[in-house]
């Protein structure tokens, strides 16, 4: 059942409403005024109604019955100040009734209406002539018959009662259209598998659907703070949102995993909270990671059998020959350079092997990127492939942040420095950069080197693929993973003989 659905904005409208009307009546005496009339009267009136107004926005949650019996009272002094029977604003206690019936119940823009028929009979009948001229604080003709009086006041009350009949038809018609649109949304929310919980600027609960309540394992009552009533394991991720520090947060609660997601609502004046069960889905990625890391070591395991058996057959054949020989000659020099530069080819391609295939612990902490690029520089200056002529651009500001692994983003950012120091051997430039598209942050690294091929750019991320004669292919792969497990994106957009930009989306 959905509760609390439509928020109440009846208080609000209604001081709106009553202070427009009013503040425009008391502006039209203040125009049309004799100048020689006492603004005492209407000063003491005005300062009774805002003390009102003030009285019900703080301490009134809806209006009542008897605050429109009180309107059509301050109506009916004006009328005293500006004649009576002849004065122009008759026909304001049409609005009160109007509003009546919008905020209130059909029964009470009845009683209403009478108010008001009685309020300008006693006004217009009784007072007309008695009132004092030095009250009336505008020009007017003279007092017409009592007979006029009369009728003019059966004409109006009859046009109260109407009034009345007709807003609350109306209004009792758009109620029952509302309730119809109430149940078809919350058919269709109860529907869906998100839990949502609408909260208001304290945090207290506006509106749930009994997902919401089965996620959170707590009755979601309106009115409550949410954060005192939730399952432990959800406050902390639920209380970051609120406050706005993240929109997105995954929480797990018993072997499950779940997705919080939090936006503003319309106004701004609250939070709709968005919460659905992403174990099934993250079974699924688990699994599909899996079987994509299957299709990779068995190529990768036929690519690694032809790599090192070149290396091992030279060693071998390599040893064999030496160990014929009883003379240290230069071939002999030659040949054991050899079993160890082939040595140290294959132990390299062990190692880079090895940290393909680890795992990592991801230690999720703010990064301050500044930095980070002042010591990845730093690292690549003394770097074998590095020369004079390169030059390094940090354009980041020195307060840019993001959350991740600190160690694990300074390896991604060194490997790919290294390959754009590789790609620019006669020198170029090398550009750090942070922006922000779609609402993500992009950190990029921008090169002037020799730029990859179109049909090239689907397999850089493939162990084994490389176009520089140094290395195995393992860099741009485990930069890929290392991407991955922090569920941020990469992409490449490069151009032969321009150079290559590598944007790294968080």
């Amino acid at each position: 059942m959905i509760k609390g659905f439509f928020v109440s904005r009846d208080s609000k409208r209604y001081c709106l409403y009553r202070a427009i009307l009013f503040v425009f009546l008391f502006s039209l005496i203040l125009v049309f005024r004799e100048k020689e009339k006492s603004l005492l009267p209407l000063l003491v009136l005005s300062t009774v109604f805002i003390f009102d107004e003030f009285l019900f926005f703080f301490l009134q949650k809806k209006p009542k019955l008897y605050n429109f019996l009180l309107d059509v009272t301050y109506l009916s002094f004006m009328l005293v100040f500006t004649g009576a029977a002849l004065s122009p604003f008759v026909p304001f206690y049409l609005p009160i009734i109007v509003l009546s019936a919008y905020l209130l119940f059909p029964i009470d823009s009845f009683i209403v209406s009478g108010y008001s028929a009685v309020s300008y009979g006693v006004t217009a009948i009784f007072l007309t002539e008695k009132i004092p001229r030095n009250l009336i604080l505008i020009s007017i003709p003279s007092f017409p018959p009592l007979e006029i009086v009369l009728v003019e006041f059966v004409v109006y009350s009859f046009a109260f009662i109407f009034t009345a009949a007709i807003s609350s038809l109306v209004v009792q018609i758009l109620r029952e259209q509302l309730i119809r649109v109430k149940v078809d949304i919350s058919d269709i929310v109860e529907a869906i598998d998100y839990g949502i919980v609408t909260v208001d600027e304290q945090g207290c609960i506006v509106w749930s659907n009994s997902k919401a309540a089965n996620f959170f394992g707590t009755s979601l009552l309106p009115g409550k703070k949410l954060l005192d009533i939730i399952v432990e394991a959800f406050k902390k991720p639920v209380e970051t949102i609120l406050s706005r520090e993240e929109k997105n947060l995954e929480v797990e609660k018993e072997d499950k995993i779940f997705m919080v997601r939090g936006s503003d609502l319309f106004d701004g004046k609250g939070t709709i909270l968005m919460i659905n069960d992403q174990t099934e889905e993250k079974e699924i990625e688990r699994k599909m990671r899996m079987r994509d890391k299957l299709v990779t070591l068995g190529n990768f395991a036929a690519n690694l059998a032809h790599e090192v058996r070149n290396p091992v057959s030279s060693i071998r054949a390599s040893a064999e020959l030496i160990s014929h020989s009883k003379e240290k000659t230069d071939k002999n020099k030659r040949l054991r350079e050899l079993i160890m530069k082939e040595s140290d080819r294959l132990d390299y391609l062990v190692e880079s092997f090895l940290d393909f295939t680890k795992s990592f612990n991801l230690e999720n902490k703010t990064i301050q990127l500044y930095n980070l690029i002042e010591d990845v520089i730093s690292d690549l200056k003394k770097n074998k492939f590095f020369n004079r002529n390169i030059k390094f651009q940090n354009e980041l500001s020195e307060d840019a942040a993001i959350k991740g692994d600190h160690n694990l983003l300074r390896s991604i950012l060194s490997n790919l420095g290294v390959n754009s120091l590789k790609a620019m051997p006669s020198g170029g430039n090398m550009i750090f950069g942070v922006r922000e598209a779609n609402g993500k942050l992009i950190l990029f690294l921008k090169d002037t080197g020799c730029g990859i091929r179109e049909k090239d750019l689907s397999k850089i991320f493939s162990p084994f693929y490389t176009h520089f004669r140094e290395g195995f292919g393992f860099g741009l792969p485990i930069v890929k993973k290392i991407v991955e497990l922090h569920n941020w994106d990469i992409e490449v957009e490069s151009v032969v003989n321009e150079g290559t930009e590598i944007r790294i989306i968080v």
